[in-house]
């Protein structure tokens, strides 16, 4: 699985549609939560990556409300 596959599917499954969701879904953990989480299922892809927290960052912010990189309307 890719990390792009991994987030996508975790959007999915925790019903995540926002940045405030993805924040209450996180915790007092934070994104080290989301990171824990990609890395388990997108294993091969995250260690092949130099800096794969930039990647998943990259790949949630267009995909939910409440970032500029959101593509989402509002």
């Amino acid at each position: 699985m890719k990390i792009s596959e991994a987030i996508q599917f975790i959007i999915n499954i925790e019903k995540i549609k926002t940045k405030h969701d993805l924040d209450e879904w996180c915790g007092d953990v934070g994104r080290q939560k989301l990171y824990l989480y990609v890395q388990k299922l997108a294993s091969d892809h995250w260690s092949k990556v130099q800096k794969p927290e930039c990647v998943v960052r990259a790949y949630y912010q267009p995909l939910l409300k409440g970032y500029k990189r959101c593509n989402k309307e509002i």
